[in-house]
């Protein structure tokens, strides 16, 4: 596989499958078993990972998401990657996203 076709590049988000890991500016981590998501401000205050929680601690429950927007997250063991994204990439989101969760199965 090329260097082409191992990278893929969303937003800032990094999915370098010839090395297996995901990154986002210092964030890094396996690309095996990471789940990839386009959701909603909603979609996100329903659900506090683990992982958010120890990255933020107890603000993670009191964090504030723009209402409306949609986010690019990423969560795997020891990351995760919440990227706000304009309405009209939603669609490259999903396709990123289904790259990424596509990958993690490998």
């Amino acid at each position: 596989m090329g260097l082409l076709t191992s990278l893929g590049i969303f937003e800032g988000v990094i999915l370098d499958t010839n090395k297996g890991i995901i990154t986002h500016g210092k964030t890094k981590g396996p690309v095996k078993g990471a789940v990839a998501r386009v959701e909603t401000s909603g979609d996100i205050g329903n659900r506090v990972t683990a992982t958010r929680l120890l990255a933020i601690g107890i603000f993670a429950f009191a964090a504030k998401k723009k209402s409306g927007h949609v986010y690019l997250t990423v969560e795997g063991d020891g990351f995760d990657i919440m990227v706000e994204i304009k309405a009209k990439k939603e669609f490259d989101a999903r396709q990123f996203a289904t790259k990424i969760n596509n990958a993690a199965k490998k």
